[in-house]
């Protein structure tokens, strides 16, 4: 049952980020999957969510760089880029932290301004990871209190 949950968390978790602007539920997923009846550990929960999520966000990234020449078009684009390259990696962190639907627009803009793929993941695979783990862990806590 271990790795099945864990494998599902992954592939919703990859889903719901690959799918730009459309949320899948993985972090309610994360919620029910520490809760006593499903037993999964809430670190592990945290980081395979995590690294999924990174993964597909990449999604975002992608379109925003193969639309860099429309973005270019904008008379803000110059500033945000600018904006984007020397505060990018604090943007991209808590956005990523932070539980919200607006982060595949980071990650278009992330790929349009041409930040560094690897960087992105990084950064992002940190923030999501956080987040998730956080969730996890205050469900594994609520959860386990009021059982």
């Amino acid at each position: 049952m271990d790795i099945a949950g864990y494998t599902s968390i992954w592939l919703l978790a990859f889903v719901g980020a690959a799918l730009v602007f459309l949320p899948a539920g993985a972090l309610a997923l994360a919620c029910v999957a520490v809760s006593p009846a499903v037993g999964l550990n809430p670190l592990l929960v945290g980081v395979i969510a995590g690294s999924a999520e990174a993964l597909g966000e990449l999604t975002g990234y992608a379109a925003g760089r193969g639309g860099k020449s429309f973005f270019r078009r904008n008379k803000f684009y110059l500033r945000f880029k600018n904006l984007f390259e020397q505060y990018g990696g604090i943007i991209l962190f808590f956005g990523s932290i932070i539980p919200n639907p607006v982060f595949d627009f980071l990650g278009v803009a992330a790929g349009s301004t041409l930040y560094p793929v690897k960087r992105f993941l990084l950064i992002v695979f940190a923030g999501k990871t956080i987040k998730f783990t956080w969730i996890a862990l205050s469900c594994y806590w609520g959860l386990n209190t009021f059982a």
